[in-house]
């Protein structure tokens, strides 16, 4: 049985609700970026080796087109960096979000936790300063005893899930009478 269909049966039998999303620290969209840059760069080795082939010279007295596969290479391989840290049984904690609770996968173990056993600590940073500046909020998810289940460090954007997380939180600590969040 997948993690995933353990983790939606553990939530029903816990009685958590609809199955909402799953929120994860490390970005799933990485490949929106370094994709076309690596397709970039190994267009640009395709045309400096055409020009050297022809007998044109390459640019930078024939480093280019090495120095260029490489971060090709590189680049197209950073796409798959996220994808393996998600993965079943990967260092990231992956959270299967409910309306009510949330059953935390770490490596090979699925625990489940009900929003109200769940504290979540925000911190604003900012690190650097004018245009290199780059700041945001950590949030760290504790649970009762003061185990840290999950910290999403701030910078990543919502497609890793941390809003909703969020947002689920706060309407399962408001308690019942309040409408849960529906799909974002």
């Amino acid at each position: 049985m997948r993690e995933r269909d353990k983790a939606l049966a553990m939530g029903a039998n816990a009685g958590y609700g609809r199955y909402v999303r799953l929120a994860c620290p490390a970005y799933s969209h990485a490949w929106l970026f370094f994709g076309p840059l690596g397709g970039f760069m190994a267009w640009g080795t395709a045309v400096d080796l055409m020009h050297t082939f022809r007998g044109k010279g390459g640019l930078w007295h024939g480093w280019f087109a090495p120095f260029s596969g490489l971060m090709a290479v590189f680049l197209i391989g950073c796409c798959f960096v996220s994808r393996y840290e998600r993965r079943t049984g990967g260092p990231t904690p992956r959270l299967y979000c409910f309306q009510l609770g949330v059953v935390v996968a770490t490596g090979d173990v699925l625990r489940a936790h009900r929003w109200t056993e769940l504290t979540l600590h925000r911190m604003k940073w900012r690190s650097g300063s004018g245009e290199s500046a780059d700041w945001g909020t950590r949030v760290t998810v504790t649970a009762r005893d003061g185990s840290v289940v999950v910290v999403f460090p701030g910078n990543e954007p919502d497609g890793a899930g941390c809003w909703e997380m969020s947002k689920l939180h706060e309407a399962a600590m408001r308690g019942p009478g309040e409408p849960r969040p529906t799909k974002p």
